[in-house]
């Protein structure tokens, strides 16, 4: 006996000396953790391990996208817009942003002069096809037409463009923005108004709390200028960043709610039950316990923690408390030895430990990367609490807790719970069936990866507008393309955009990004020089009508644009950098084309059979959401093995009584599944996650009652335990996330299923 209590007491110190740990780490490295908090809804979906060209597309893309901002600013002339652009620009002109609205008059930096040596090599692919067609005696009259023409189509002398054929090409440039530069900014006007485009790049990450606090200030307060001084103009904007800042709010507002009303909410009800002062700060030392292991290892095991991981952890208090309450409710009124007490109900406390943990390791079963951080979290969060729970409560707890007055008619009151008896329970077992059966009937799944995750609704809206005004492509569609060499991958990305430029003619996409727009390949440049040398006659013919000099037929010896020299331009970094990956490993290039304005599905269909041999068509949403429906397949295998299993893991302990711990909450789930079919809320793979929590948290109700034969006071503790998780995941169900607000839906409906039937099915012994 006294090795035990010295092998206690030293269990004790070191978790005592653990929690110090725990404590000091998450205070002196507050404000490096601070910055370590990820609110990028992206990094809660899985990777794609098995293609990483694919992962460092995304990354790249990502990377590119996510720390660009456009603001568009619409009125009802263009002297107006250009007019609120500067006032909104000045209004910015401190904030750090650096702008980056490409190519305009003012620019330094010229395309023509930067793609004029190389011109020979380039050529639209309007021209390519006209002069496949074209006679001699046409070309001429063509380059008669454009040395005539009273204004210059090209940016280029005639003698340098006599076919207009670099020209034509520069305009092509033109077709990834509908924007032209105008009166110092960039211009479009359509349907009967006048937009000018602003164009940002954030200094660090859109997803930098510190950068999104500022900039949405900044932009708060410009936008209150701009009402000022120009009243009809209007704003819409287009930013992951802004996206993200009202993510990182909503979810900061969410953990205040969830954590706060969860907290207010047990301290009352453990307040009105067990009335002492004692219990409530022995239940806030396990609960501070928890939260402390949890925060320390998800820090040290994850290089971000998600901010809606903080937010499922706030719904972890009503689980936590559940080894405290247990405890001092058997001390209610007891005269039994404390620590006698506690010893018995340590094999209990064991096996309710096991069960949760094992419901919530289960999250780790999926790829979804931010759940496996919620598993570690709440696993840790509850092993924290219930560590402190066996380590201090043998020391700290009072010999025993009177009996208060509102707790003696409530345990009287659950002792007198229904319980079943046969007879004519079997009438109601046979209404419950039918009710159990006919929701099941209505049941459907859902496993759209959109629905789990929404948006502010106004900047949803302006996203929408911003990127068909803009003609911005999809990030979440893409073709993934792999080549041996650089010049493989550029001539692989001609062939798909001649494939592509059909379904636009269709009007199923309006366009598309591509490196090859930029940078032809150097087997394409070839081919254009010798197309262009048929035009020989055209030109010795235009040398005597126009008595030009004998020098402008000799062949300008251009040489050929490569990709070494591109990749050193302005334009790489300005319009292909997320779409040029380059050499992904040793041997093998890489790089992604964006389609544009795709009208419904059947574009997307008809854009899948163009994948071929080194072209993969990536739809993220899609690969995700076949992902989640073949989860979900799984993680029904995983509860069917679960109902299995258990009797065979809890027979040892409670034998000819082990179905009253599992009926119960097989009822429940059944029961849950039937009450989402005639709600018609749809069952997913969180759904099944959630019942997957449920088994754990009724499982434990169950073996609480079984180990103290009915005990009214372990009924009282299980009833608390049972209304501090509805209330913790009850508000859960509010949160605006979808995927949170699932897990909270189905919780709630399951937990307190099991906690109405759990206590029917309870021993008649006493």
């Amino acid at each position: 006996m006294m090795d035990e209590a010295r092998g206690h007491r030293l269990l004790a110190c070191l978790w005592l000396a653990l929690l110090l740990f725990a404590a000091l780490f998450l205070f002196f490295q507050r404000s490096v953790l601070v910055s370590r908090v990820d609110t990028d809804l992206l990094a809660l979906l899985p990777r794609d391990e098995r293609r990483p060209a694919l992962e460092k597309a995304l990354k790249a893309f990502s990377a590119q996208g996510d720390r660009q901002l456009a603001l568009l600013v619409a009125a009802e002339d263009a002297d107006s817009a250009r007019q609120a652009a500067r006032t909104l620009r000045a209004a910015l002109a401190d904030s750090g942003l650096l702008e980056q609205n490409g190519v305009t008059a003012g620019d330094a930096f010229s395309p023509a002069d930067f793609y004029l040596p190389y011109r020979q090599g380039l050529m639209s692919a309007a021209d390519r096809t006209w002069l496949l067609a074209a006679s001699a005696e046409e070309a001429q009259k063509r380059a008669l037409a454009l040395a005539y023409a009273p204004f210059a189509a090209s940016s280029v002398p005639w003698l340098a463009d006599p076919f207009g054929f670099f020209g034509d090409w520069l305009q092509s440039l033109g077709e990834a923005t509908p924007f032209r530069p105008s009166g110092g900014e960039l211009m479009l006007e359509r349907d009967g108004r006048a937009y000018a485009a602003l164009l940002y790049t954030l200094p660090g990450s859109a997803f930098d709390a510190t950068l999104q606090e500022t900039l949405t200030k900044r932009l708060d307060a410009a936008r209150t200028i701009l009402r000022q001084t120009s009243p009809q103009a209007q704003i819409i904007r287009a930013g992951v960043v802004l996206h993200a800042a009202a993510a990182t709010r909503q979810a900061q507002d969410e953990m205040r709610l969830i954590g706060l009303g969860s907290l207010l909410g047990a301290l009352f009800l453990i307040s009105f039950v067990f009335q002492s002062a004692r219990a409530l700060r022995l239940i806030a030392l396990s609960l501070i316990s928890g939260a402390l292991i949890a925060l320390t290892a998800a820090f040290l095991l994850f290089e971000r923690v998600h901010l809606i991981t903080l937010v499922f952890g706030a719904s972890l208090i009503g689980v936590a408390v559940d080894y405290a309450i247990l405890v001092f409710a058997q001390h209610l009124g007891s005269a039994e030895s404390g620590r006698e007490r506690f010893r018995r109900l340590l094999p209990t406390l064991g096996m309710a430990l096991l069960t949760p943990a094992l419901a919530y390791l289960s999250l780790t079963l999926t790829p979804f990367p931010g759940l496996k951080q919620m598993a570690i979290f709440a696993v840790c969060g509850i092993f924290g609490a219930w560590m402190s729970v066996v380590c201090f409560y043998p020391y700290l707890l009072p010999q025993t807790l009177p009996l208060p007055r509102n707790t003696r008619w409530m345990t009287r009151l659950l002792d007198h719970w229904p319980r079943w008896r046969g007879g004519r329970w079997w009438g109601i077992a046979f209404v419950l069936a039918i009710f159990i059966c006919g929701g099941l009937a209505r049941l459907r799944t859902n496993d759209d990866i959109r629905s789990l995750f929404s948006g502010t609704p106004d900047l949803m809206a302006e996203q929408r507008q911003a990127s068909e005004i803009m003609q911005l492509p999809s990030p979440a569609q893409m073709f993934l393309l792999n080549a041996a060499s650089a010049e493989d991958l550029l001539q692989q990305e001609e062939r798909l955009i001649d494939r592509l430029r059909p379904l636009m003619a269709e009007g199923k996409i309006s366009g598309f990004e591509a490196t090859s727009r930029w940078l032809p390949s150097q087997a394409r440049q070839e081919e254009n020089r010798a197309w262009q040398k048929k035009l020989a006659a055209s030109r010795a013919a235009l040398t005597r009508e126009l008595e030009l000099p004998e020098t402008w037929m000799e062949e300008a010896k251009s040489p050929l644009l490569t990709p070494e020299i591109w990749l050193d331009s302005p334009f790489f970094r300005r319009h292909a950098q997320a779409l040029w990956l380059g050499e992904t490993e040793p041997g093998k290039y890489a790089s992604i084309v964006l389609p544009k304005g795709m009208q419904g599905k059947e574009a997307a269909a008809a854009l899948s059979q163009l994948a071929d041999a080194g072209i993969d068509w990536i739809d993220q949403a899609n690969d995700i959401s076949g992902l989640m429906q073949r989860y979900r397949h799984l993680l029904l295998q995983t509860l069917f093995a679960a109902c299995l299993l258990l009797p065979l893991l809890l027979y040892p302990f409670f034998r000819r009584d082990v179905w009253r711990l599992l009926v119960p909450v097989l009822l429940a789930g059944l029961a849950t599944l039937a009450v989402m079919g005639y709600l018609d809320i749809p069952v997913q793979m969180l759904s099944l996650l959630a019942l997957l929590l449920t088994l754990g948290m009724g499982v434990d109700y169950a073996i609480f009652l079984a180990a103290r034969q009915s005990h009214a006071h372990t009924l009282l503790a299980t009833t608390l335990a049972a209304s501090l998780t509805l209330l913790s995941f009850g508000l859960l169900a509010f949160s605006a996330t979808p995927a949170l607000r699932a897990l909270g839906v189905t919780t709630t409906l399951g937990v307190t299923l099991s906690w109405l039937f759990t206590p029917v099915f309870r021993t008649t012994r006493r």
